[in-house]
């Protein structure tokens, strides 16, 4: 398990420097409900058909240190809570914990980061995971930001231990801003490589995705955005359940408007749509999904 990227920064830097960060907090908490046509677990595919209503909390706070000219720091924890009124073995809670790291060479930006997360199904233990990153950016006039990533994801499943896995992946994004900064067109692709600890939870992926999004209204203070994601996995081996290899994609819309009262305070809307496409029953599916939530940022 790699440690938290925070103290390397730290090292690096002179008292003298220390005195001289500049430092910005955030907390954003969110409630609301949730409705979804179709409750999924996609990690073990999980599926019920009936669909149900949830009460969904979040907190997230993070901060960003700006520890030397060119070095950025960022650190956070956010914690997600879903409740159903009715199918409790879908109840989910998610801790995150995260740390970046970011120096700009000018020519490009550098980056590395780690995320810790902790996810708890119907009250259990469900799965522990670390993602580690290694990027490199650049924005071109002010208007187009490119940024190219290599991740490795680790999967430990508290009572599923064939489903443990490394994931390895290389991804590209790209963000075209136009509308004075309040808007932008970004589109990416990402290849990824699951290595499984039985061969038939072992898959090679590509991952499509694109997004629009603006602000308007007096004070910008309304948010549309509009989001497409399509991948399709191509397994290792043969499904025993099915006798044969088994083959997903799948085509998921999201479209979310946010409208703030004030500044600091929203209510967040959000309808998605997936179609998701197999030959292994429980990854079958159609699902929509429909949440209305109040968001105050601090």
């Amino acid at each position: 398990m790699k440690k938290l990227l925070l103290p390397l920064p730290i090292l690096a830097v002179s008292h003298a420097a220390l005195a001289d960060i500049q430092s910005e907090y955030e907390l954003t908490a969110e409630a609301g409900i949730v409705y979804n046509s179709e409750l999924v677990v996609e990690e073990i595919d999980q599926l019920n058909n009936n669909g149900d209503t949830a009460r969904y909390l979040s907190l997230d706070v993070s901060g960003d240190w700006i520890v030397a000219d060119n070095l950025n720091v960022q650190a956070g924890y956010n914690l997600s809570d879903t409740d159903y009124q009715d199918s409790d073995d879908f109840d989910l809670r998610v801790h995150r914990l995260f740390g970046d790291i970011a120096y700009d060479f000018t020519v490009l930006t550098v980056g590395a980061s780690h995320h810790d997360i902790n996810a708890e199904l119907a009250g259990d233990n469900f799965l522990d995971m670390s993602r580690d990153s290694f990027y490199l950016s650049k924005l071109f006039n002010n208007s187009i930001f490119v940024r190219a990533e290599a991740i490795t994801i680790d999967k430990t499943f508290d009572s599923i231990p064939e489903r443990d896995a490394t994931n390895d992946a290389l991804g590209v994004d790209a963000y075209f801003f136009f509308n004075q900064g309040k808007s932008f067109f970004s589109i990416g692709y990402s290849a990824d490589e699951e290595a499984a600890s039985s061969a038939e939870y072992s898959y090679d992926g590509d991952n499509y995705r694109a997004t629009l999004s603006s602000k308007f209204g007096a004070n910008d203070n309304h948010r549309i955005q509009l989001h497409w994601r399509y991948f399709d996995r191509q397994y290792q081996a043969q499904l025993p359940d099915i006798g044969q290899v088994r083959e997903d994609s799948r085509n998921t819309f999201r479209l979310a408007w946010d409208y703030y009262f004030t500044p600091k305070f929203a209510l967040a809307t959000q309808l998605e749509s997936t179609e998701s496409s197999s030959n292994f029953e429980s990854a079958d599916y159609s699902a929509n999904e429909i949440s209305l939530l109040f968001k105050v940022e601090l």
